[in-house]
């Protein structure tokens, strides 16, 4: 083991520390004998301080040992107070995301307030359905088990289904109670204006009155002031002439009389200039007051004309047209008039019932003789069943009974043609389902529900989620529909808002558009977040020639118009221009006689042109005498209307609210007269407007698409449905015979759609489709 020079303090060798038996280093051995003992004192002197020094350092050791363990165990109560602040921290994170989660959950908990008996209903179906999985697994074999629990799943996951979809609508209502709740605040809002202007006038009006006093009490103050001054001329001329006779004029000023008249004839001098400019300010005031009065009564009269629009819009009646003198014939059936008789239906199926009374009534009560047959009763009830049914196709197998290796084995009818994969439904529920759907306008929910009581329960996410699926086999027929206006030479145009609630997700707003088409023997339909030209231009800007559109007169149609090149003939609506003189009328009754005249020339205009359409033939070149006098009178009629109108306008004074709708008609005047030249070309764009309303009821009853294919097939489904009762097809058969086209061909439509549309289809599946069933 290795030693240093410290270890044996600082004045000791190795050879002293030893026992001092060689003398230190460099000196030679004494010749003398040594002193032992002073050696060994200093020895024990030197020990006992390597012995204090060393007790020294292990109290330090110790000491250190000591603050190491302190140091050691304050570390660990600081790394454990850490580690809970830590938890802590954590915790209190947990909890704030606790907090936030269960605000959230209450808040859902209240939108779903109102159908929380529903939930609790299904909540409970599911655990039954828990406990019969529970029995049946005990009770059967384990694949028939396995089959029920899926069975079992596949109800749990259309259950959360339809949890799903009530909780959107739960949110969807109370969007629409904010939404109208707004509106009221609004409406309220607008009704404390009206009030505040109401008492501006009753204000107004009482300082102009007050004014008007005090200018009439002004006036009569005037009069008696320019009295009172020609007293006082008179007195002065009186006193000129009495002193240039008396010879006293050097004393008359002098005199306190006449000083004093002359003081009082300043002072109202004075006081005749203040009440001069006094009654000029009150007249720039009166004028003010006038022009102020003026701007609320016309301010007044604006907004009472726009809520008698808006209550016309919101709670009036939805027909224009004007109240007809009652006629004096009573209602009904006339007396002495023939009557129809009863409907005849040759074609019902007849199904024989016969009804015996009970054999104890056959035996005569008296001799017990039996009774004998003695004719019948014969009666009639019509009755209708309406009931869903399983069709079981039995498809026995045939065995090959020979050897020989060419045939097949085996043999057996093809299974029936399914129009989806792994669906247990045939085609006529599909074709019931969207019958149903969208051409009785019924919602999607409503639609389940009827098929429920039908006997065949289908929840509403089945039919939902068929769309997709329906979209590749309806497109071509849409398609072939816009192909075949695209040849029309009139069509009508027009849009309605619409809504799909996709839209929203993106963070836009789910305004949306549905747009239409009509042809004389097509309609086609079209939902677009957009109501721009471009739209316009996808529905009638690829026409095969001249186009004559009947629509209003929103700017689409017209930017379309100019870049179609002249290819697209605009013809305004006649009953969008009266509707102006309506709304112009609307709140104001002194306006009322007027708007009757202007309604009664545009009526005259209809029927005009009605008597000249009884003697217009298309067939004809060149049309009778009798439709040329009709024309001509037709023309002097539309002249003069527009003529009176030129007049109205001019005689009428800056600011006028008849001006607006004289103008308006004035400005459309070339669309207007297009029916002129074109007799094909209606007045109106009512047919539009009535193909419209189909599909605006059952907006309102389902709230529009939830998404954009929804809203595809949507558009999809109007125009087949539309098209086909424009030609007074029965859509559900046409619904039925093409689906069992589609599915037996393999799921797709055919290629060649002639067959199916209403203008090239054969003469004998018209007459089929057409006839009642």
């Amino acid at each position: 083991m290795a030693s240093r020079g410290e270890d044996f303090g600082p004045g000791l060798t190795p050879a002293e520390a030893d026992g001092g038996l060689w003398p230190p280093p460099g000196e030679a051995p004494a010749s003398e004998p040594c002193d032992w003992r002073s050696l060994y004192e200093q020895a024990q002197a030197r020990a006992e301080t390597e012995r204090a020094r060393a007790d020294s350092a292990e109290a330090r050791a110790r000491e250190l040992l000591q603050a190491e363990r302190a140091a050691r165990s304050r570390a660990g109560l600081l790394r454990t107070r850490l580690d809970r602040g830590r938890d802590m921290v954590s915790l209190t994170r947990e909890l704030r995301q606790l907090t936030r989660e269960n605000a959230r959950l209450s808040r859902a908990l209240e939108r779903t307030q109102p159908h929380k008996d529903e939930i609790v209903a299904l909540r409970r179906k599911v655990e039954a359905l828990r406990r019969r999985l529970k029995r049946a697994a005990q009770a059967s074999p384990p694949q028939r088990a396995s089959a029920q629990l899926r069975k079992a799943l596949e109800r749990t996951r259309k259950q959360k289904d339809t949890i799903r979809a009530l909780r959107g609508e739960v949110g969807s209502l109370d969007r629409e109670v904010r939404r109208l709740n707004r509106e009221a605040r609004r409406l309220r809002r607008e009704q404390e204006r009206l009030q505040d202007l109401k008492a501006t006038v009753r204000r107004l009006t009482f300082e102009t009155r007050l004014q008007r006093g005090e200018l009439a009490g002004y006036h009569d103050q005037m009069h008696v002031i320019a009295g009172l001054r020609r007293r006082v001329d008179n007195l002065g001329i009186a006193l000129r002439q009495s002193a240039v006779k008396a010879g006293l004029e050097a004393e008359l000023d002098g005199r306190p009389l006449v000083s004093a008249l002359i003081g009082r004839v300043r002072a109202r001098d004075e006081a005749i200039e203040a009440l001069r400019k006094s009654n000029g300010r009150l007249g720039r005031k009166i004028e003010d007051l006038r022009a102020r009065n003026a701007w609320l009564e016309a301010r007044v009269a604006q907004l009472r004309s726009s809520r008698a629009v808006l209550s016309k819009t919101v709670f009036g009646s939805r027909s224009e047209k004007q109240e007809t003198p009652r006629s004096e014939r009573k209602r009904g059936q006339q007396r002495g008039a023939p009557g129809h008789g009863r409907t005849q239906r040759p074609k019902l199926e007849e199904k024989a019932e016969e009804h015996n009374p009970p054999r104890d009534a056959r035996v005569c009560s008296c001799c017990g003789m039996p009774y004998v047959a003695n004719g019948e009763n014969s009666s009639t009830v019509i009755e209708i069943e309406v009931k869903a049914h399983t069709r079981r196709i039995v498809r026995p197998r045939w065995r090959r009974g020979c050897q020989c290796p060419s045939s097949p084995l085996e043999v057996s009818a093809p299974a029936p043609a399914r129009l989806f994969p792994r669906t247990p439904y045939g085609t006529s529920v599909w074709a019931c389902f969207l019958f149903e759907r969208y051409a009785c306008l019924r919602p999607l929910h409503r639609v389940a529900a009827w098929m429920s009581d039908q006997g065949l329960p289908i929840s509403a996410g089945t039919l939902a989620d068929s769309a997709p699926r329906f979209l590749p086999l309806f497109e071509p027929v849409a398609t072939a529909i816009l192909a075949h206006q695209n040849r029309a030479a009139v069509r009508h145009g027009d849009e309605t808002a619409w809504r799909i609630q996709e839209l929203r997700r993106t963070g836009r707003s789910s305004r949306a558009w549905l747009w239409t088409s009509v042809s004389e023997d097509a309609v086609y339909f079209h939902i677009d977040p957009s109501r721009s030209a471009e739209v316009a231009n996808k529905l009638f800007g690829d026409a095969g020639g001249t186009l004559f559109l009947v629509c209003d007169r929103h700017s689409a149609y017209r930017k379309m118009a100019r870049e179609a090149a002249g290819k697209v003939v605009l013809c305004w609506c006649w009953a969008h221009q009266r509707r102006d003189f309506l709304h112009c009328a609307a709140g104001h009754p002194s306006l009322t006689p007027w708007c009757q005249g202007w309604i009664e020339r545009i009526a005259s205009i209809y029927r005009l042109n009605g008597a000249r359409l009884k003697h217009h033939d298309p067939a004809l070149e060149r049309q009778t005498q009798a439709f040329a006098a009709a024309q001509r009178t037709l023309e002097v009629e539309f002249d003069c209307l527009f003529a009176h109108a030129g007049q109205e306008l001019d005689g009428l004074p800056p600011g006028a609210r008849q001006a607006g709708p004289l103008r308006s008609l004035l400005r459309h005047r070339q669309g207007l007269g297009v029916f002129i030249d074109h007799p094909r070309v209606p007045l109106d764009n009512n047919v539009a407007e009535r193909v419209l309303r189909g599909p605006v009821i059952g907006r309102r009853l389902s709230f529009g698409s939830d998404s954009e294919t929804g809203a595809r097939f949507t558009a999809v489904m109007y125009s087949v449905v539309g098209t086909l009762a424009t030609n007074g097809i029965d859509v559900r058969r046409w619904l039925e015979a093409w689906l069992r086209a589609c599915a037996s061909i393999g799921r797709r439509p055919p290629q060649d759609l002639s067959p199916w549309l209403p203008w090239s289809m054969s003469p004998e599946l018209g007459r089929a489709l057409r006839a009642p069933a």
